[in-house]
């Protein structure tokens, strides 16, 4: 699907690509979502520049994701999407950037796109290209801010959850939940982590290329979006840590509320052991058992079996053991 941005004002206008004839007079942003190989050669034989394919776009290498065209910029960037549907997952987002337009390519619906769209049709934009790259940018970035502050709430309770006093009886089945939640976590923030490092390299070529059309105060701009990234690394990479001591005491707690139900096992089975013993040993069939003979053996025995329990008990209550 093509859509066409055009400038009116200081604003954005939305066009749907199948209802025009054409590009649009004054069109600044154009985006293709999920675009069909027949629209991207209908694009290319518009503006005449080349649209890369998905496979394109999968290319890991600097060469093949960062490159200068026919005076275009290709800048391509990972993006983490399904964050509300608590299926992130990551996707590839190229940028042709022209003095006159700039394009987008993108196979997942991001929040980061609804939002820029929004933004730019509120007003403020200046009608540049690259001054419309910058602000994609700062979108993108802004979505993760939020992501990692939420994350970072979620965390706050997940720790209260396990710290909290007077745990109840039940509580080893939540911390088996907690540590399926710091699981899914640690895997945001794995993607997140991700999408900040392949957004620094295009900010970085941004500034390099375009061969001086590039205004100084565009480039102030993306420097400053730079600041935001590396600010937001080194949060992510705190909330990383963070993410390993709450698994690492969950964990301990888990290992703890196993050795206590051991420990119970064990002390039942020390303290059945004597009357076990007296129990067996009276229980052998001897024709010479003297206390076979007694009138009080079978009470006897049960006092024996009752006194080789308590003595046990209190020695370990003695010792702190209980």
């Amino acid at each position: 699907m093509i859509t066409y941005y055009t400038l009116v004002g200081d604003r954005l206008v939305r066009h749907n690509g199948s209802e025009c004839h054409g590009m649009p007079k004054d069109t600044l942003w154009i985006d293709l979502f999920r675009p069909t190989a027949e629209e991207e050669k209908l694009l290319e034989s518009i503006i005449e520049v080349d649209v890369p394919t998905q496979e394109e776009m999968a290319e890991i290498e600097d060469s093949s994701r960062f490159y200068e065209s026919k005076g275009a910029l290709y800048m391509t960037t990972t993006v983490v999407g399904g964050i509300r549907e608590h299926n992130p997952t990551t996707s590839e987002v190229t940028c042709v950037l022209t003095p006159h337009w700039l394009v987008t390519v993108r196979y997942t619906d991001l929040m980061a796109f609804r939002t820029f769209e929004t933004r730019t049709q509120r007003g403020g934009c200046e009608g540049r290209s690259d001054q419309l790259f910058v602000t994609l940018m700062d979108s993108v970035v802004d979505r993760i801010a939020d992501v990692l502050e939420n994350v970072q709430k979620q965390l706050d309770s997940l720790g209260n959850s396990i710290f909290r006093e007077g745990q109840a009886a039940t509580e080893k089945a939540d911390l088996q939940e907690v540590v399926k939640q710091l699981g899914r976590k640690n895997s945001l923030l794995s993607k997140l982590n991700e999408s900040l490092l392949s957004i620094s390299r295009p900010l970085s070529y941004f500034r390099q290329g375009s061969n001086g059309w590039i205004s100084d105060e565009v480039k102030l701009g993306m420097k400053s979006v730079e600041r935001d990234v590396r600010s937001l690394s080194e949060y992510q990479t705190k909330m990383a840590g963070e993410i390993t001591f709450l698994l690492d005491a969950t964990l301990g707690l888990i290992n703890i509320e196993q050795n206590s139900i051991i420990k119970v096992f064990s002390i039942a089975a020390v303290l059945f052991l004597p009357p076990t013993l007296v129990g067996t040993v009276y229980g052998m069939n001897f024709a010479h058992m003297p206390e076979l003979q007694w009138l009080a053996g079978y009470p006897m025995a049960l006092v024996a079996m009752v006194i080789s329990a308590i003595i046990p008990y209190y020695w370990f209550k003695y010792k702190g053991w209980l």
